[in-house]
């Protein structure tokens, strides 16, 4: 009797301590599911920490095109796609200048020191070779003067959105497009008030500094090219990457500097699906994406 009193108050004292258990158990908070963007965050913070890094003062200018020119590192060292660049061109004469753009990237470089860069030496044989269907490089030479008042010039090359500079470059110049019968500079595109901003005042940049080395120019540039198809965008204000919420209900910033990304992310972002062509253009390099545009148009396809 002893022994099963013994074993009963045991049991009364366990008792209540399995209950607290369980107690516990069920007032945890359940496990968060991800939700299947944890590649898209790490694209945003490796980027904006080399952002930050490297970013000149102040972060985000207005950047002319007339003032560009790609970058060496783009596209794995192979430059533009010049078809890419009048199908973007094409685009604005026919429908209109989008305001609603990627943010472009640059790099500052002084204009001594681009004269003499390769990344000169090769837009300036891209040119040559291409000269018929290119922005005239006598424009830009114009601008490379070795006079003293020039060497403080500030000048671009592009990691971002280069395409899209180049576009606006050849309807400024009213450049001969590669497709037949369109005329770049026309009764539409002279009346596009967008359009002039875009071309006489410039498009709002991210910049880096001069000393940004090639290496991380090569990276930003790659990452760049996972924007749309990883959902986030660079805010054009706060020259940084955003992820774009997926549905209304994702903004619950708690700050007011998380309320402005989010609402400008979601004010940059179109919010469409890409198209096949949209998807692989941002993986290729610049000979495959002329391909791909020659074959989406049906140009030269025998090139």
């Amino acid at each position: 009797r002893g022994a099963s009193g013994v074993g009963a108050r045991r049991a009364r004292r366990s008792f209540p301590r399995v209950a607290r258990r369980g107690m516990s158990f069920r007032q945890t908070k359940p496990a968060v599911v991800g939700d299947g963007r944890d590649d898209a965050r790490s694209t945003v913070r490796e980027l904006n920490a080399l952002l930050h890094l490297w970013a000149d003062y102040p972060r985000v200018q207005l950047v002319n095109c007339a003032d560009v020119i790609p970058d060496g590192t783009n596209r794995e060292h192979t430059g533009v796609s010049l078809e890419h660049a009048h199908a973007i061109a094409a685009s604005i004469a026919t429908s209109g200048f989008d305001t609603e753009h990627e943010t472009p990237v640059v790099v500052r470089t002084p204009v001594l020191e681009l004269f003499g860069s390769d990344a000169f030496r090769r837009w300036e044989a891209f040119c040559t070779v291409h000269k018929s269907t290119t922005p005239p490089v006598a424009n830009l030479g114009d601008r490379l003067s070795s006079s003293e008042k020039q060497k403080d010039k500030k000048m671009y090359t592009t990691l971002g959105s280069s395409h899209l500079l180049i576009a606006l470059r050849l309807v400024e110049t009213n450049t001969p497009s590669v497709f037949p019968g369109v005329k770049l500079w026309n009764a539409s595109t002279q009346s596009d008030l967008k359009l002039k901003t875009a071309i006489e005042t410039g498009l709002r940049a991210a910049v880096l500094r001069p000393e940004t080395p090639p290496a991380l120019r090569k990276r930003v540039s790659v990452l760049l090219n996972k924007a749309a198809l990883e959902g986030w965008v660079l805010d054009k204000e706060l020259g940084e990457a955003v992820l774009v919420p997926r549905r209304l209900g994702e903004i619950n910033a708690s700050t007011a500097g998380d309320e402005r990304r989010a609402a400008n992310a979601d004010a940059n972002a179109s919010g469409k699906t890409l198209t096949l062509f949209q998807a692989l253009s941002r993986t290729l390099d610049a000979e495959e994406l002329s391909s791909l545009v020659r074959i989406k148009h049906g140009i030269d396809v025998g090139r």
